[in-house]
């Protein structure tokens, strides 16, 4: 369904149902209300979409076209939420993915099932850990409990040990066994002593995963910080920001870029800069949607900052921000509509009750009348 709609005013003027959101259809309805407007239109604000674009040029070929505001910041901020979801997948999911792999890789080499062998690992801490775990098996697979002891203790007194993030855990693990069961290093005792050095391995590291989990949930909450509108943050907001950028220092870089895109729509036109420099944002890992963001906001800047002419142009209007963005209470209308579709069996039906509902007419296109047919 297309919607044209009165930013001024704040209400629907017109609506068509049509098959698709294509140029044909956006012309079909344009030509429409060319006839019924009573004098021309001079301003037209529409959203990014080519196909709408080659429409209002073709119906309207001397319309002054305002790039939606709130379109404009919906388009970087998708972006950046898909960079934020693919960094966090690359440096957090594939981290947790790889400490959950050595742990399925060590409890299926102590049961002695065929295993092929880890994948090269990506992270340097899953590979120490990995490195120990080898030499702990090592170890373990002397015939001499005495020997198994020495080696051992020797192990834990090295540099490779001494700079393992899970030798605190896997210390308390150790000296448990021995404090809270009594065992000695004997023929008898190795049997348990050996099944608990490995599970004080595991208890190690999953606590080390788990601080990758906590770290995953933060980043979750500082995504939506760092893309938040700086004048709509409360105090609250601000200090979670600060305390979280110190976790994810290398987010900060996004914010100060977001927030001086976010300033340009406060500035008076002589003091905004080009946004050009949103291309800091982005580099050659960058994901496709912000760089594709990027690139159409450049080159629609002058559209996109149109409206701060419209007093110039304009003088009997009266300015007013809802002239920067498409009315999505409209939006919402429709998509109660189509909740309920109570009563929606025919075409004639859903015309009328959309018409009443958003108090415009509604037409129905040509090529959506032939495909019900």
């Amino acid at each position: 369904m297309l919607i044209v709609t009165d930013s001024l005013k704040k209400k629907p003027l017109a609506g068509a149902l049509v098959t698709g959101e294509n140029e044909e259809e956006a012309v079909f309805l344009l030509e429409e209300l060319k006839k019924w407007l009573p004098s021309g239109v001079t301003f037209m604000t529409i959203d990014f979409s080519a196909r709408l674009e080659a429409a209002v040029n073709r119906v309207f070929p001397n319309v002054l076209v305002q790039k939606c505001v709130f379109h404009a910041i919906q388009l970087l901020t998708r972006g950046l939420i898909k960079e934020f979801t693919k960094i966090k997948k690359e440096h957090l999911l594939n981290h947790i993915k790889e400490w959950k792999a050595l742990r399925r890789y060590t409890l299926s080499l102590e049961k002695g099932e065929f295993t092929a062998e880890l994948s090269p690992l990506q992270f340097n801490d899953v590979e120490l850990a990995k490195e120990i775990y080898v030499k702990l098996m090592y170890c373990a697979s002397l015939h001499d409990p005495q020997q198994i002891e020495q080696t051992l203790l020797s192990l834990f007194s090295t540099p490779l040990f001494d700079n393992w993030e899970g030798k605190r855990v896997f210390a308390s693990k150790y000296e448990a066994i021995f404090a809270k069961k009594n065992l000695k290093y004997s023929e008898k005792g190795i049997k348990y002593i050996v099944p608990m050095i490995y599970k004080g391995f595991r208890a190690a590291i999953r606590e080390i995963r788990k601080k990758v989990e906590e770290k995953k949930s933060h980043f979750d909450t500082v995504k939506y910080l760092v893309l938040m509108n700086p004048v709509n943050m409360k105090p609250y907001h601000q200090r979670k920001l600060r305390k979280y950028l110190k976790e994810f220092p290398w987010l900060r870089p996004y914010r100060k870029l977001l927030v001086t895109f976010y300033y340009q729509f406060r500035l008076p036109p002589e003091k905004r800069v080009s946004l050009s420099f949103l291309s800091r944002l982005i580099s050659d890992a960058s994901h496709t949607w912000l760089k594709a963001a990027v690139q159409t906001l450049i080159e629609n800047e002058e559209n996109v900052f149109r409206y701060q002419c419209v007093p110039e142009k304009f003088p009997k209007v009266k300015f007013s921000k809802s002239i920067k963005v498409v009315n999505e209470s409209v939006n919402k209308l429709v998509n109660q509509l189509h909740q309920t579709q109570c009563g929606m069996r025919t075409l004639k039906n859903i015309r009328m009750k959309v018409s009443n509902r958003l108090n415009c007419p509604i037409i129905i296109s040509p090529a959506l009348v032939e495909i019900v047919k």
